[in-house]
């Protein structure tokens, strides 16, 4: 009924997550930024919450693909792959979504991008069992990395490839893997991939009977997570250090750190390392005389292993539950265990860890088959001499002499006895037995140390006059500091609302210039005209066509971008009224290009209307017939240019006929003075007014406005 419940709530908590970011993501889905902000995010939590992840990545790439947006959907198939992957489901949808994240970052030629699919799709592979591609995809990473130079990605694949390394016992090539990752990670100063590959060092250290640089290397790992506050290395590294404890023989401190290390893992759901540390914890049971609490803790392992569908760790299982049936004098059942370890090794196609065929050689000898104990005892210690490793070499060392005192052949069983002490002496001295006591001793002395030196530091500071003379000066100066950061405030408001004024004034003093009385009045004159001519529907439409004009010009004149729709609307009424005022006519005509959305772009008001205004009133009708006017919007430099050009009689002579042209002076340096204002707050040195005589051949035939005008667009 329990499980029922939480599964009911968690269906409901995701379709409650799919409504509610359905929205949110619909009116972001036009912007890349928030599509790769939703896909970091998602790839930050795959590990730990992947139901979540898959969620938001099938989001981000269903936003991309309306924008056909190919790095917003291989980013979030890189999540996908890591969050199937984290549910443990490496077979079918985490190798698709690594393997299509790397072919789309292959089209745009993403190096970095193609080291994190690669990288993916290793651990895909080792979690099949698939050792060989497993490896070459780490390699390929690697190049990836290098290429892009992606220090972490290094790092990190770096430590991968040292673990292939280890599983294939190329111990000496694991270890130089390692040391470039921890050169590296110290030359870039990335403290967590450092922590990381210090930490496998001391593992590998470990593993090559280097006890002491291995201490070394656990504690160096543990000081940099807790500089770092990271848990998650801070439980690796109790790991590690309670392994330490475990071959110095002090079992009781082993079990205290391993627990630390399981309490950390299960706060997480960490499956790998709860998996690690319950064989761990196993060890030092077996070692206490506690079989049966160890057969608990790998029971536990196994089935954790068999969850993540990892055939290497399952192996492991076995092989360990087998030691402990032996030990509990249950050869049949530890025999079963075994052969099951063996088998799951060479269906993964990586070679069988030389101390498998040990214990499977002292379980036959449990069994009294002694030709076959002989030929696995044999097999183990020239494996061991040929990877090097003392630890297999010994134990072999110890059970080729047992069989061969059993079978009589007592020189060759002296001669392996020999070695077996010869080896445990090197191994098993009194330094490594005495190296963890001292250096936790001289860890947590260190941290007491420094805190009382600190606490000393800080009394004699608050004692020493010359120190609160310090203070004292610091003080003023911090005040100092704080009047000059408010001045400096101040200074910027006061600039911004001197900005804002001088806006405000200018506008206001072009909608004076545009609600010129004298245009009115004529206006009025002409509609009482036309009422007097008997031509209602020729006045009314006068004055509707005004009173829209007029409207228009006040309710642009409160806001400082408008839509370049309704410019051209008030511009085209400011035409029309024209038209009607004057007999003689003219002709207009205004063009949009293509590439602009007049409902989506906007741009200062009231720019248009005085060049237009001036085109008429002292270019068209002074001169003949047929007047022409042509408005222009095009996308230039990334602003609007305007061009009013008219076939009028040109600026020189507009001056000898009207020799003083007072509001043509006005309303042009006003249109200057809007435009240097934009220019100075947007700091766009393209914004520009420009007027050109028009000439054929000496004769004036015209003149050209062009105005660079800043835009703002209405929709993102």
């Amino acid at each position: 009924m329990d499980r029922d419940l939480k599964g009911k709530i968690m269906v409901s908590l995701l379709l409650l997550l799919t409504v509610t970011a359905e929205p949110l993501l619909s009116q972001e889905q036009t912007d890349t930024s928030a599509i790769s902000k939703s896909t970091s995010d998602a790839y930050a939590i795959a590990r730990r919450n992947p139901d979540i992840a898959i969620i938001m990545s099938h989001q981000s790439i269903s936003a991309s693909r309306k924008l056909d947006y190919k790095k917003g959907i291989a980013d979030a198939s890189l999540a996908l792959g890591m969050a199937y992957l984290a549910k443990y489901n490496p077979g079918d949808s985490a190798w698709f979504y690594n393997a299509q994240a790397l072919s789309l970052y292959e089209e745009t030629e993403d190096m970095a991008g193609m080291g994190r699919a690669c990288y993916g799709l290793s651990y895909v592979y080792s979690f099949r069992g698939d050792v060989p591609s497993s490896e070459q995809y780490a390699n390929r990473a690697l190049r990836c990395f290098e290429e892009a130079g992606d220090n972490r990605g290094i790092i990190n694949t770096l430590n991968v490839l040292s673990y292939h390394a280890r599983q294939r016992q190329d111990l000496e090539a694991a270890k130089g893997f390692l040391e470039r990752a921890v050169a590296t990670a110290r030359e870039v100063r990335d403290t967590l991939p450092l922590a990381d590959a210090t930490n496998s060092l001391g593992n590998l250290y470990k593993e090559m009977a280097l006890f002491s640089q291995a201490i070394d290397a656990y504690f160096e790992a543990l000081e940099l997570w807790e500089a770092k506050s990271d848990t998650a290395g801070m439980s690796i590294a109790y790991g590690s250090i309670g392994l330490a404890y475990f071959y110095q023989k002090d079992y009781d401190r082993a079990l205290e750190f391993c627990r630390k290390h399981l309490l950390l893992s299960e706060k997480r759901s960490d499956l790998w390392e709860i998996s690690k540390i319950c064989n761990t914890i196993a060890q030092v049971h077996n070692a206490k005389g506690s079989s049966d609490s160890a057969l608990v803790y790998l029971r536990k392992s196994l089935l954790l292993n068999r969850q993540m569908n990892y055939p290497t760790g399952e192996a492991s299982s076995c092989y360990n539950i087998a030691s402990t049936l032996l030990y509990m004098s249950q050869p049949d059942s530890a025999h079963w265990y075994m052969q099951k370890a063996m088998d799951l090794v060479t269906g993964t196609d990586t070679p069988v860890p030389p101390e498998y065929y040990v214990t499977l050689a002292n379980i036959e000898q449990s069994l009294g088959k002694y030709s076959q104990a002989m030929a696995n005892g044999t097999r183990a210690y020239s494996l061991g001499k040929e990877k090097g490793l003392p630890l297999t070499v010994s134990d072999a060392s110890l059970l080729l002499s047992d069989l061969y005192f059993r079978t009589g052949r007592k020189d060759k069983a002296y001669e392996y006895l020999r070695e077996h002490m010869l080896l445990r002496d090197s191994i098993s001295n009194d330094e490594f037995l005495k190296q963890v006591t001292r250096m936790e001793f001289q860890y947590n002395y260190d941290k007491k140390q420094e805190a009382a030196e600190y606490e000393m530091m800080q009394e004699r500071l608050i004692s020493e006059n010359k120190i609160r003379q310090q203070r004292t000066l610091l003080t003023s100066l911090g005040v100092m500091f704080a009047l000059a950061a408010l001045f400096a405030l101040l200074y910027l408001r006061h600039t911004r609302l001197r900005s804002k004024y001088t806006q405000i004034d200018l506008e206001q003093r072009l909608l004076r210039a545009q609600m010129n009385p004298h245009f009115i009045f004529n206006s009025l004159c002409a509609i009482q005209n036309l009422i007097m001519a008997d031509k209602p529907q020729k006045a009314n439409a006068f004055l509707t066509r005004i009173a829209r004009l007029i409207r228009n010009i006040l309710e642009n004149s409160r806001e400082e971008y408008v839509t370049l729709d309704n410019e051209v609307e008030t511009l085209r009424l400011y035409l029309e009224v024209q038209q009607l005022r004057f007999e003689n006519g003219f002709e207009y005509k205004i063009e949009i290009d293509r590439q602009i959305d007049p409902e989506n772009i906007s741009i200062p008001p009231m720019l248009a209307q005085p060049c237009v205004e001036n085109s008429i009133e002292h270019g068209l009708l002074p001169g003949r017939e047929n007047g022409r006017i042509d408005v222009r919007y095009n996308l230039r430099d990334g602003l609007i240019m305007l061009e009013v050009t008219d076939n009028g009689i040109g600026r020189q002579k507009a001056a000898e006929i009207t020799p003083t042209v007072k509001k043509q002076s006005v309303s042009t340096k006003l249109t200057e003075k809007r435009l240097e204002h934009f220019r100075k707050i947007l700091k766009e040195k393209l914004i520009s007014y420009e007027i050109t005589d028009l000439y054929d051949e000496g004769t004036a035939t015209g003149t050209k406005v062009v105005m660079m005008l800043p835009y703002r667009k209405v929709f993102a």
